[in-house]
């Protein structure tokens, strides 16, 4: 449901700068060249991470809910805000900032998940080489 909603977005801003630029000889690439370049980077972002998550739930990992808020806020709701500023420049900054805020949250629980998840690997791989340093420990005992 989200990726119709992000196209439905996307496809409607774009629509309103095609019209917007229709009556210009100009492209948007012209006049908002490093915006649009973030928006094609923050589109392919997008596209990657939600192959990326859809793998990754596949195999039921843990990084899913990561790579998940990736596609949705960092590339996601950034792409339809750079496509926002070019449209409204002041809705745009308005958006920008909020979306700043949000992503620096969704940053921090995401780095705590993270972390979370480093703590179980690591606990784990220092078990699994307890067991193994155990074994080579063990004398082997003479036959009788």
């Amino acid at each position: 449901m989200q990726h119709g909603i992000f196209a439905l977005l996307v496809g409607t801003l774009n629509n309103q700068i095609q019209v917007k630029y229709q009556s210009i000889k100009a492209s948007p690439f012209d006049s908002h060249d490093v915006t649009m370049s973030a928006f094609l980077l923050a589109l392919f972002v997008y596209a990657t991470a939600s192959v990326a998550e859809v793998m990754l739930r596949a195999r039921e990992s843990l990084y899913s809910t990561l790579v998940g808020n990736l596609r949705l806020f960092a590339s996601g709701a950034l792409a339809a805000i750079l496509l926002l500023s070019i449209l409204a420049p002041i809705l745009g900054c308005f958006f920008s900032s909020v979306w700043a805020c949000l992503f620096m949250r969704i940053a921090y629980e995401s780095s705590l998940e993270l972390y979370s998840i480093l703590c179980q690997s690591t606990s784990k791989l220092l078990d699994m080489l307890k067991r193994v340093r155990g074994r080579n420990a063990e004398p082997d005992q003479p036959n009788v």
